[in-house]
């Protein structure tokens, strides 16, 4: 059981800077300051009230009677003086509300798993039970799971054993859409700080006055998501049996299943609030069934003939996949009670179901290995596997891939077995490779044609009574798709010094991956569908990876320990990406043109965009610069830099930018034990990388209306300000918030990732008590992490989980959830 905590907030302005923002962005337009909360005078007044717009106390509209009450208050979105004569009466929050602190909060983990094992010689199994219920540190949001897992073995006979594993698990999550724009996370970086979190009668307040932008209220979207609950039921394991045939030879039969079944019915409820209220609400439920089974089946034979020894496998491997979803939709209801909300409560002309055809695949593999060893000095293995793919035609459905690897020994060489402090060393030399079948579109070779009777049904023949289905193309095919190739060579050695205390583990490698899928664009001309996976290009990766471990003890044998580093490096190259060298391919796009692209020679999902040099320090120097964008140069802008020599700034100075791939990754493992208690430390870095904050976006410039950090206000430009980071403030400026090197931030990190002290209780009074190992521990996880980027959390986690094209958006914060503080206290118990 322990608790979890948010981590550091961005620094973002109270009311009254934000007023201080606003004036002075007007004023150096040469514009009177004017503005729908904070009036128009010398200086911003914040006001009494945000809605009606700038009220004061005394304001015949904010008028309440003798018990209190707000007389022209409503909360009615249909009423026709709503916004004239009667109002959501907000009151300005006059210090500012903290939106990041109002939706996070501490939040309890707790995990609690009861197990029993035994057995005999011809038998044995194992059973637990496991209950893991996570509030999320975001108000509202949690995860809890029900889960049971069994293990069992029995011997039938001295040449027969079977077994299975079996893990059954019900669970319920509550989340947010991650990493995007217009997530809790998001909305509380955007809103008005102006705005309370409740209006003068409880109910949630928003942005509906003047000038407050539109956010939507952060702890109004958690709270009314609160009962959308996904929940799943899964199953997962397998049952196996292995025969003894011969003196050497058996054959193992397995088959794994894993079952899931999900019920989704989010609710959509009415935002009266909001600046963009919906206009009305509406349940969505969705039913989604998949399934997937794999039958291993595999010989082996053993065989030793005196120095010699070989063992071989042949075998094959069959995978099968399913999936189905069910999803229907209903709007206008009249109440909004969870109680209430099912599918037939619902007004039937927002009827809409959506239910395509299952989604099946098929995989199936021959495979064959042999393992040779001379004296334990030599060793080698050679593997070959043909596998073949549903998700490909006919004609390219299959793909070998063989792979070799040969050790060497050297400790056992005669001239090192003398050598007292070496007691093994090891060197491997391997080559081999692996195919990547595994793109979402299963039916990729294929076009294929939908009915839909909203898209494609017409009264073809005039009649004014009737309808003829049609079918219309929802997909291109692509019958050359083939598997995705990747061959790699490694050389390492694995070295164990001073009787094992001291062990070393070094591999080099490269990897060079041909013919990868991808989507690309096809023609407008062609028509509007989805776009099918192609071998376009060919990438590599060259690297290093090494760990070193020390064991031993001291205080003469008093305090044991371990202490453990590792260090891995990569370099990520694109070599092709189609017949035009110079080809770029973007990745996504938000408010913002797409900030990674892909090029030949550059590492895959690079930073693309402007580079600034510094802002202009007088009129005179901006007017020797390549004019950019007009007549945007001036002095407090941005310098752009003229990357083509061509003396204008255009879209054709835009250049790489950043790298999102690491320079090395690293980690430290400490382990020390002094009678019964165990200290364990566990840290995580990465060093070198570039992260791209979006949220600079919002925060930085002059975009929508919200809420900016305090970096642009007391970071601007002015004149004499030599060390600033942002240009001048400019309410009229649309032109510095293009994708640039100001984005663009080190995503160097270091985490304290683990840090547990445990005890062990001691074997006397365990066996008072009747028990048998036993200890009582403190865990904290993610206690500090230093880093100089200025978002929420240097470990960005991909844009959103299932979707398309990952690879080529890495490295971009759009309000990623962030990791927790969390600190635990548990008990292991056994009998």
């Amino acid at each position: 059981m322990g608790i979890q905590r948010p981590g550091k907030f961005l620094n973002l302005l109270n009311s009254q800077e934000l007023g201080q923002q606003i004036w002075a962005s007007a004023k150096n337009v040469g514009v009177t300051p004017s503005h729908g909360q904070y009036g128009s005078g010398a200086n911003p007044v914040i006001p009494d009230y945000i809605y009606p717009s700038g009220a004061f106390e005394g304001d015949p509209r904010v008028a309440q009677d003798g018990n209190g009450n707000y007389i022209y208050y409503t909360h009615d979105l249909r009423d026709p003086e709503l916004g004239k004569t009667k109002f959501m009466i907000t009151k300005a929050s006059k210090n500012g509300t903290d939106w990041q602190r109002e939706i996070f909060n501490p939040a309890l983990i707790q995990n609690y798993q009861l197990g029993a094992s035994g057995g005999t010689d011809k038998g044995a199994y194992a059973i637990s039970f496991n209950y893991f219920n996570q509030k999320g540190i975001m108000k509202y949001t949690n995860y809890k799971r029900y889960s049971m897992r069994a293990n069992t073995e029995f011997k039938l006979k001295n040449r027969i054993r079977v077994g299975e594993n079996l893990t059954v698990s019900y669970d319920e999550r509550v989340g947010i859409t991650n990493n995007d724009e217009s997530n809790p996370i998001a909305f509380a970086v955007r809103m008005n700080p102006l705005i309370p979190v409740y209006d003068v009668a409880g109910n949630f307040a928003g942005a509906k006055g003047a000038n407050l932008g539109n956010a939507r209220n952060p702890v109004a979207e958690l709270y009314r998501n609160k009962d959308n609950v996904t929940k799943g039921v899964h199953l997962f394991g397998n049952a196996f049996a292995d025969i003894d045939l011969l003196k050497g030879l058996t054959f193992r039969t397995s088959l794994g299943i894993e079952y899931n079944l999900y019920n989704f019915a989010p609710f959509t409820p009415l935002d009266p609030e909001s600046p963009e209220a919906r206009n009305t609400n509406n349940l969505r439920v969705e039913n989604r069934y998949d399934n997937s089974w794999t039958w291993y089946n595999t010989l082996t034979y053993n065989r030793t003939f005196g120095d010699h020894s070989i063992n071989v496998l042949a075998g094959t491997e069959a995978i099968a996949t399913y999936d189905y979803i069910f999803d229907a939709t209903r709007s206008n209801y009249a109440f909004e009670d969870p109680d209430y909300l099912y599918l037939n409560a619902g007004s039937p002309l927002g009827l809409q179901n959506s239910g395509r055809g299952a989604n099946r695949s098929r995989l199936f593999s021959l495979f064959g290995k042999v393992n040779y060893s001379y004296k334990d000095i030599f060793l080698a293995d050679f593997t070959l596997r043909r596998d073949g793919s549903s998700r490909f035609s006919a004609a390219n459905r299959y793909a070998v891939f063989p792979a070799a690897s040969v050790g060497l020994r050297l400790s056992e060489l005669a001239a090192l077995k003398e050598v007292g402090f070496l007691s093994d060393l090891k060197l491997r030399v391997g080559w081999g490779s692996t195919g990547n079948q595994n793109i979402p579109n299963i039916y990729n070779a294929y076009t294929l044609y939908e009915s839909r009777p909203t898209e494609n049904h017409s009264d073809i023949n005039g009649s004014r009574n009737s309808i003829v289905p049609g079918f219309d193309l929802v997909q291109f095919g692509n019958d050359r798709g083939k598997w995705e190739t990747t061959t790699s060579t490694n050389v390492g050695f694995d070295a164990s010094l001073f009787n094992n205390k001291l062990q070393f583990v070094f591999d080099w490698y490269i990897k060079k991956t041909k013919d990868m899928l991808s989507q690309i664009d096809v023609p407008y001309a062609l028509g509007q569908a989805t776009i099918p996976y192609t071998n376009i290009g060919d990438m590599q990766n060259k690297g290093v990876d090494l760990s070193l471990n020390y064991m031993g003890r001291a205080l003469d044998g008093k305090v044991r320990f371990t202490v453990g580093a590792n260090f891995s490096t990569y370099r990520n190259k694109v070599l092709k990406i189609n017949d035009d060298p110079s080809s770029i391919k973007f990745g996504f796009s938000t408010r913002l043109p797409a900030m990674s692209a892909t090029k030949v020679g550059e590492p895959i999902s690079s930073f693309y965009g402007y580079v600034i040099d510094g802002i202009f320090q007088t009129d005179e120097q901006a007017k020797n610069a390549p004019p950019a964008f007009g007549t945007y140069n001036r002095a407090g802008s941005f310098i752009f830099r003229d990357v083509n020599g061509d003396d204008v700034i255009t879209s054709a100075d835009r250049t790489f930018i950043g790298n999102p791939h690491p320079d090395f990754t690293y980690g430290l493992n400490v382990s020390v034990g002094y009678k019964n208690f165990d200290l364990t430390l566990f840290g995580q870095g990465v060093q070198g990388n570039d992260l791209f904050n979006y949220m600079r976006y919002w925060t930085d410039f002059n975009t929508f209306q919200g809420n900016r950090s305090k970096r642009m206000l007391y970071d601007s430009w002015v004149p004499g300000k030599t060390d600033a980071l942002l240009p001048q403030l400019r309410s009229t400026d649309a032109t510095s918030a293009q994708v640039s090197t100001y984005f663009v931030e080190k995503g160097s990190y270091f985490r304290l990732k683990n840090i547990q002290l445990s005890y062990t209780i001691p074997s006397v009074l365990q066996k008072n008590l009747g028990l048998g190992t036993s200890q009582i521990y403190v865990q904290g996880q993610n206690l500090f992490t230093i880093t100089k980027y200025t978002g929420l959390d240097p470990e960005v986690n991909l844009r959103r989980s299932g979707e398309s094209g990952q690879d080529t958006h890495l490295g971009v914060d759009e309000g990623a959830y962030p990791v927790s503080r969390n600190l635990i206290v548990g008990l292991r118990l056994s009998f």
